[in-house]
């Protein structure tokens, strides 16, 4: 069983874009994801953040169909940036691969990742029953 909710209003302040401060997961089978940078297939990095922000994300879609999961199996993702981001053009781009769904989420803004060329990394964890 997955169950997104919130605590009552009165509680914690309302999620303040498209997710839910809490997943719980029953009996279920977990897939743990390392993050995903905005590498294409042929090793190809984009230098616009969103344009590699939709390569992660695409690189976490296809891990979780290599593990028979979909996107709406996706109960955590945590975002990590680098440098200057336009957020309304993430939320859009983060909007588009989640459709309907509203996992838990964390975005956080970190000084750098594995290499000078990498602005996003994105982790994912899955559950299914």
């Amino acid at each position: 069983m997955r169950r997104f909710h919130n605590p009552p209003p009165h509680r914690v302040h309302p999620p303040i874009a498209g997710f839910h401060h809490q997943a719980e997961v029953s009996p279920s089978r977990w897939l743990v994801l390392s993050g995903q940078l905005g590498i294409r297939p042929d090793g190809h990095v984009p230098e616009d953040t969103i344009e590699q922000l939709a390569v992660a994300l695409e690189n976490v879609r296809q891990n979780l169909l290599a593990a028979d999961l979909q996107v709406k199996d996706v109960v955590k993702l945590t975002i990590h940036l680098v440098g200057e981001v336009d957020m309304d053009r993430l939320r859009v781009e983060l909007a588009r691969w989640l459709g309907k769904h509203e996992p838990t989420l964390t975005i956080l803004f970190v000084a750098g990742l594995v290499g000078p060329s990498f602005r996003v990394q994105v982790e994912a964890l899955a559950a299914a029953y």
